[in-house]
């Protein structure tokens, strides 16, 4: 049955594809009013939530997304028993079977795909998906790899990332049918030597995984440890830097492709390979973006991301307030791909440190990695892997870091210093690279 739903959401997804953009909104309007209507049927939470701000099931084929209020994780995670349309699904027996069966290749009572975030946005999140919707969303990550399979030459894919636990990634890595890829699973805490071994053997012809463990292989490739020749590179889940970027490039000779995902909405968006423009599927997803107040910003202005899931049914998430802050473009790509652009994603590419060239151009100079680590709400920490000179290259943080924070009038109320060091290790529980380590993770 899980092979059948997962075919019938692969045609449905391909067929969206050949739509118009119009064609594509009224999709997305008919798609959020019937989750809307299953949400009013089956959901407690919504129920009351929606009946405290003057919404009930009559008002469905006349309310506007933007006309619901907003949710976000710590709402979700505190009604979490009502909120969910199966009532055998229950936080706490969830959350045990986290912490006990940590496979990310198992199923919550043989059924459901449970993903979980570790907390470092300051709250623990579980999104649940049924099978139907877990279909949907590997359906979307077929989508986003745009790669033909063939069952009598399988592909070989090398995942390099967070090997346990029921994390996004790692998840969907496993749950890939055998028919459709070979795969091999490399845990972003082994040794480096173990590693480069196990990926010469397996020869994959593509890799995907975090843009941090990417940059570690294509480093190792470039100093002779590692001899790989993948055909297609796709990056998610940590922020793909330039810098990185380009070491990909150099090592690989394969421009990599950035993948957006996220826990709650798993597969959203993806880069074009003409244009690396990234297109979110609006066809599976309805976003606004929004101010601190929660109005809408105009397209061109950053703003916070509220997304509502059209597929997921059992764990319903509409109008859900997201950490990430994006940009919209208000012009279509010449790719000619249906599918709106997304022009900046800024809450998880954060800015990056540069320093002035004469010439005006920009660059991270002397500086190889770097991570901010908030000790206190007014001190900061910038842990520094230095590729120059100590004496010059310090003084032209403190110099940017002053710069930034002027502005806010916070240069002299919030201590900041440069502790160089010789690495700098990814999160020990997400495996993930981590730029801001905010205070109250300390």
């Amino acid at each position: 049955m899980s092979i059948l739903n997962l075919l019938h959401a692969v045609v449905v997804a391909q067929r969206a594809e050949s739509l118009t953009p119009s064609q594509i909104q009224d999709l997305q309007q008919s798609r959020f009013r019937k989750l809307l209507r299953h949400a009013l049927e089956k959901s407690r939470f919504y129920q009351r939530y929606y009946q405290e701000h003057g919404i009930t099931g009559r008002d469905i084929d006349q309310v506007e997304p933007d006309d619901l209020p907003v949710i976000d994780k710590r709402i979700v995670m505190e009604n979490y028993d009502e909120l969910v349309c199966d009532p055998t699904l229950k936080r706490d027996e969830i959350e045990r079977f986290v912490r006990e069966s940590p496979d990310p290749s198992s199923r919550y009572k043989g059924a459901y795909k449970v993903i979980h975030t570790s907390g470092s946005s300051g709250t623990a999140g579980l999104f649940v998906y049924g099978p139907r919707d877990w279909a949907v969303a590997k359906a979307l990550g077929y989508r986003a790899i745009r790669e033909k399979v063939n069952p009598f030459r399988r592909k070989k894919l090398a995942y390099m990332g967070a090997a346990g636990g029921h994390y996004a990634s790692v998840t969907t890595i496993s749950d890939i049918p055998s028919v459709f890829f070979k795969t091999l699973t490399l845990s972003i805490s082994h040794p480096l030597e173990q590693i480069c071994r196990d990926t010469d053997r397996f020869q994959p012809d593509a890799v995907i995984g975090y843009a941090s463990g990417l940059d570690l292989l294509a480093r190792e490739q470039m100093a002779g440890h590692l001899r790989i020749v993948p055909r297609r590179i796709w990056s998610s889940a940590d922020p793909l830097t330039q810098t990185i970027r380009a070491n990909i490039e150099k090592a690989f000779g394969v421009s990599p492709t950035n993948i957006y995902t996220a826990s709650e909405i798993m597969t959203f968006s993806v880069e074009c390979d003409l244009h690396h423009r990234l297109h979110y599927f609006n066809d599976w997803f309805s976003i606004q973006v929004v101010d601190d107040d929660l109005a809408p910003v105009e397209r061109g202005q950053t703003g916070r991301m509220v997304a509502t899931n059209l597929y997921n049914y059992t764990q319903p998430l509409i109008r859900y307030r997201m950490d990430d802050e994006i940009v919209l473009s208000d012009e279509p790509c010449p790719c000619g791909w249906p599918f709106p652009v997304i022009e900046r994603i800024a809450g998880r590419n954060e800015e990056t440190l540069w320093f002035a060239r004469a010439d005006g151009t920009r660059e991270a100079r002397g500086l190889k990695k770097f991570q901010f680590v908030q000790t206190d709400p007014d001190r900061l920490i910038m842990k520094a892997v230095l590729d120059g000179e100590r004496a010059s290259v310090i003084p032209a943080i403190h110099k940017r870091m002053t710069e930034i924070l002027s502005p806010k009038g916070l240069e002299k109320t919030v201590q900041f210093e440069v502790e160089p060091v010789d690495q700098i290790r990814n999160d020990p529980k997400t495996s993930k690279f981590r730029l801001v380590v905010p205070y109250r993770d300390k």
